[in-house]
């Protein structure tokens, strides 16, 4: 499904998507939408970066575990270590 928006662009920029468009033989309007695509993943990556930075504190995985009580798949707290002979 497609929705219609409108925006304003400086004149240069329209001139320059013409050209393009016409170069690829497609739409205006479909070279603004590649190009927000790709924008928008952009901008989410770099979001998702963001606020991965801004956690400041991790925990181990075994320590949360060991606060809630979580047995691994053997049925035993903690880590499952093999020995070798």
């Amino acid at each position: 499904m497609t929705k219609v928006i409108s925006t304003k662009v400086e004149e240069k920029t329209d001139k320059v998507l013409e050209a393009m468009a016409a170069e690829l033989d497609v739409s205006k309007s479909w070279i603004i939408n590649q190009a927000l695509k790709q924008y928008i993943g952009r901008y989410d990556d770099h979001l998702s970066d963001v606020r991965i930075a801004s956690i400041g504190e991790t925990v181990n995985h075994e320590d949360v575990r060991k606060e809630y009580g979580i047995q691994n798949r053997m049925g035993r707290k903690g880590v499952q270590r093999t020995q070798k002979n």
